[in-house]
This record gives C-alpha cells, structure tokens and sequence, in this order.
C-alpha cells in the first residue's frame, strides 16, 4: 500500500498465467461497513485526470465509490488507487489462463486446459482445416463450422 495527500495505492500482481480479464470485484470498507463494488479502469495517462475529477466514482460519495484500476505490464502488477476515505479489504480478478502449449513431439502428452467434448471439437476443426488445405473442395470449414456445431 502506498499512501499519498490525494490517493492511496494498492499494488496486486497479476497472475503469470493470465491471458485476458473477464471480471474485476473489489471489497471496499466504508468504516465498518463493506461492499462489493466493480473497478474503474484506467490508462496509465488517464488515471491522474480520474482523480483530479471530482465527479468520477473514484471519490467516495454517498457511501458509494469505485477504485481506479491501473495495468502496469513492464511491472506485471495491477496498481487500484482510492482516494484515501475507504480501503480495499479484498480484490478478486477472473481471467482466461494462456492454454499450455500443443507438443507435436511428444504425441502422448496429456492437456488438462479442456475438457474431453472440447478436444474432440478442436481436434474435429483442425481436421476440416487440413482437408480444405490440401484443396479438397469438398470441405468448406466455415460453411461446414456452422452445421457441425449445432
């Protein structure tokens, strides 16, 4: 936590693992009262002008206010300020992992990132993929996708 006259910072690191965010909660305390709230986000040149704007929900109104949120990727961290009148307690981030790498080499290779119904569906794809590279004209992917799948 890093405290400053007209903010105070928290500093997560963001999971190694992660490709894209999907959601964003955060737990701020208001005295003795929390509430789980969503996250502003912001740009690292944008994020000053949040602050000094008095109507944003980054100042605590009413009891109700939302953290400003801040990727930093050369840090790997996640910067949420306040603007001091609350704290966050707890900041949850659900996100969509990097898949591990297909090796061709070692056929026997097991992936855990799907499930069995997915695989066969991947696998089913690539296939059509193949057969419409090697100009087979019989197999178109894109029209075929949209029959296969329902």
């Amino acid at each position: 936590m890093d405290v400053n006259t007209d903010y105070t910072r928290y500093v997560y690191n963001y999971p190694t693992e992660m490709m894209y965010v999907l959601n964003e909660d955060v737990e701020i305390g208001v005295g003795d009262d929390s509430k789980s709230v969503s996250v502003f986000e912001c740009t690292s040149d944008s994020f000053m002008y949040r602050m000094m704007n008095s109507l944003t929900d980054f100042h605590l109104h009413r009891g109700f206010a939302r953290p400003l949120r801040v990727f930093s990727k050369s840090k790997d961290e996640i910067s949420l300020y306040t603007d001091g009148k609350y704290t966050i307690n707890k900041y949850t981030i659900g996100y969509l992992k990097h898949p591990t790498e297909i090796n061709l080499v070692d056929k026997d290779a097991e992936y855990d990132d799907f499930d069995d119904a997915t695989l066969y569906e991947i696998i089913k794809m690539a296939a059509q993929m193949w057969l419409e590279n090697q100009k087979d004209e019989r197999y178109k992917t894109i029209t075929n996708e949209v029959v296969t799948q329902e």
